[in-house]
């Protein structure tokens, strides 16, 4: 059985052990060498989250609109005749919206930020492969 003074031992041995930093020479070549000037840890996650903003927009923008549409043709039938009946037609219209919307946009950010991702993620494995970063990796795809 391990003591505490065993595992104190361990663990300073492990920090004593510990690779240097890198230098700034270093990083500025790791940086300066990969594709938009960001290494791929920071480039997948970076892509990621951008496509699927831009998706989940696109997909907001799509999916309220059509929403809207659908609730419209599927209610043309039965149209409000008073005041308040408009103001909870187009209230309910609303709220279909929305929730159409944020659903679709979810939807179309994850397909667009899979399919970035996946594309992203073929280009560095292509890049580790061949050793080189150049646009013949990026036309394999």
């Amino acid at each position: 059985m391990a003591t505490t003074g065993d595992k104190q031992e361990t663990r300073s041995r492990m920090l004593r052990e510990r690779p240097p930093p890198p230098t700034r020479a270093e990083v500025d070549a790791i940086y300066h060498n990969a594709r938009l000037s960001l290494p791929a840890p920071l480039r997948l996650p970076m892509a990621s989250a951008l496509s699927f903003f831009a998706g989940f927009t696109l997909g907001t923008a799509q999916g309220g609109k059509m929403s809207g549409l659908q609730f419209r043709a599927e209610h043309a039938h039965k149209l409000p005749t008073s005041t308040t009946g408009w103001f909870l037609y187009h209230k309910s219209k609303n709220y279909h919206m929305a929730y159409g919307g944020i659903r679709e946009g979810f939807r179309m950010g994850f397909k667009v930020s899979f399919w970035t991702t996946a594309m992203f993620a073929i280009e560095q494995m292509f890049d580790s492969y061949r050793g080189t970063a150049d646009f013949f990796n990026t036309s394999l795809e």
